[in-house]
């Protein structure tokens, strides 16, 4: 990542950072019980009213489901309503209970809002915003009191969760966006920029899988750098990084877009090479024996020389997994390793 890369993600993630602390202030702000959850029906909110309600640790309340939150006798019937409400995927309104510090029972309306992705319709949240209405179920002669005041109420209530939808849909968006972002860290590896172990394997696979519909082939090469733990003996950790990052840019600069690489494990490198011979595949992992051979690398006006092993194989009709195809390719790369180093191997089934 370039440090106008770095630079540019520090910034977006401030604004977030910036934005996430507006809308928490805001529903902080509101004096009435509000509540976020999850795809899961876990806590991912609770602003500062409906925690004191309920009692709830400020501090370890995230990730917990009603019933490690609530009492008991409240746990179910919330629950229930949660589930009725994603079930109605409409706003749904619904009667809650809870005790205050004295052991009073108050309840409480309780507005839930489902949250839904446009791009596939799966529920991915809730909100719920609630108010006590104690007094109106226990002093039926303020009837018409009570419903003046519940009417000027359900119009902030609208008002409320039309704002609300709003920043669901905006911080969904902003979800989805860090999602992916955090989804593509989770699939590379972050000192060389390539694929990491998950991902290898992941599109190593599905290479496979075509290979076997199309009765196409492909080439597995697997590599490592000689002497590894020598160079970081001798020169620091901090060439031996350079030497994977350089190693890392030459497979980059050779590889087609079909191609898959990735880096396994410490100094080891694999390839799958979509719709290639073992001809084909032989001939490249030469060409990178030799590129790599040339990383021009110093320390202390010291040259510090560079090779790597190579094992070839390829996928044939008689394989029975992409394992098996691999485990040819490290076969053949530790044959290079003890006759020598520095070499291409190559090994069938």
């Amino acid at each position: 990542m370039t440090s106008l890369d770095y630079e540019a993600l520090l910034k977006e993630n401030q604004a977030l950072k910036y934005r996430i602390s507006q809308f928490k202030n805001l529903l902080d702000s509101i004096p009435d019980p509000v509540f976020m959850k999850d795809e899961n029906l876990r806590w991912i909110y609770g602003n500062p009213v409906i925690l004191n309600l309920y009692n709830i640790d400020k501090n370890n309340y995230i990730g917990k489901t009603e019933d490690q939150l609530l009492p008991e006798e409240f746990a179910e019937s919330c629950m229930e309503s949660d589930r009725q409400a994603v079930a109605k995927r409409t706003i749904s309104k619904s009667e809650e209970q809870a005790r205050d510090s004295d052991g009073e029972l108050h309840y409480y309306e309780v507005f839930k809002v489902p949250s839904y992705n446009e791009s596939d319709g799966k529920f991915n949240g809730l909100i719920g915003v609630g108010r006590d209405i104690t007094e109106r179920k226990l002093v039926q002669e303020a009837l018409e009191t009570e419903n003046r005041i519940r009417k000027e109420h359900e119009e902030s209530l609208a008002h409320l969760t039309e704002t609300l939808e709003q920043q669901v849909i905006d911080r969904t968006m902003e979800l989805e966006s860090e999602k992916e972002r955090a989804e593509r860290l989770a699939y590379t590896d972050t000192l060389t920029g390539l694929n990491n172990r998950r991902a290898f394997y992941q599109n190593s696979y599905k290479v496979d899988q075509q290979a076997r519909q199309t009765l196409s082939t492909y080439a597995v090469i697997a590599l490592d750098i000689d002497n590894f733990k020598g160079i970081n003996d001798t020169y620091g950790h901090a060439i031996g990084d350079e030497v994977l990052q350089s190693l890392a840019e030459i497979i980059t600069k050779m590889l087609g877009i079909s191609d898959v690489h990735g880096r396994i494990g410490g100094d080891e490198f694999t390839i799958t090479l979509y719709d290639t011979s073992l001809d084909d595949a032989i001939a490249l992992a030469q060409n990178m024996c030799s590129e790599i051979s040339n990383i021009s690398l110093q320390k202390n006006n010291n040259d510090i020389p560079v090779t790597a092993s190579f094992g070839v194989s390829e996928y044939h009709i008689s394989s029975t997994s992409f394992e098996e195809i691999l485990a040819k390719a490290d076969e053949a790369l530790y044959q290079a390793k003890t006759s020598g180093r520095n070499k291409v191997i190559s090994k069938v089934s």
